[in-house]
């Protein structure tokens, strides 16, 4: 079973990758990952499978943007799985359109997140569903 104090490690290793010049995300997955997971990004329904995809996902998201997940509001946990809502704050690193918004480079917006791992009897991640929400109300401000 995943405690809060490791899910805060999670995020707190994943910031750092997204901190990093994006090398760090191997080794990130490997920590806590299953090596066939699938990380699945919702609204697009681009499912992720293993390792190799979805470093290479989270690699295309750090050429473009860098990201940063911001404390949870909302964590529950349970023997085989997580549920979370928490703000995931982006930099644009260069002109963009995420999740039907265009963006100019050097601008900050955030997103609203509600994550579900699925989580093996080995204690790792092997099925992540993450939804996205934009919308203006959840902007910095």
């Amino acid at each position: 079973m995943m405690r809060e104090e490791k899910y805060n490690q999670y995020v707190s290793d994943f910031n750092a990758a997204c901190a990093g010049d994006g090398n760090a995300f191997g080794d990130f997955y490997d920590k806590y990952y299953e090596p066939d997971a699938i990380f699945e990004y919702i609204p697009n329904a681009t499912k992720n499978v293993g390792k190799e995809v979805t470093v290479s996902f989270w690699k295309h998201v750090h050429d473009i943007m860098h990201e940063e997940i911001k404390d949870h509001r909302s964590l529950v946990i349970s023997d085989t799985a997580i549920a979370v809502e928490a703000p995931i704050d982006f930099l644009c690193k260069k002109d963009l359109e995420w999740v039907g918004v265009k963006h100019k480079a050097g601008s900050s917006f955030r997103l609203l997140v509600s994550a579900f791992y699925d989580i093996s009897t080995g204690g790792k991640f092997e099925y992540v569903r993450v939804y996205s929400i934009y919308h203006p109300d959840y902007q910095l401000r």
